[in-house]
């Protein structure tokens, strides 16, 4: 889980609780975006090791499994070597 997760479960929190003002609209904007490009990357990374098992290409799936931990690390999965 990101910190984006984190603060999106806080102001839905402030959300459920009437205390969301605009003011926290870039910051909501901000957290949504990184949620975006967070759900994107894994499920491209997901869909590609689940290509590399099927065509039984280990060091491919090796490779993308360690970039899925990677992004759920720290949101961002280092670029790929090839595969």
């Amino acid at each position: 889980m990101l910190p984006a997760h984190v603060r999106l479960a806080e102001m839905y929190h402030l959300h459920k609780a009437g205390k969301l003002t605009m003011e926290h609209g870039p910051e909501l904007l901000q957290c949504l975006q990184i949620n975006e490009r967070y759900c994107w990357d894994m499920m491209k990374l997901q869909q590609l090791s689940a290509f590399a098992m099927n065509v039984r290409d280990d060091e491919w799936f090796e490779e993308l499994r360690i970039r899925i931990d990677a992004l759920r690390i720290t949101g961002r999965a280092p670029r790929s070597g090839g595969g």
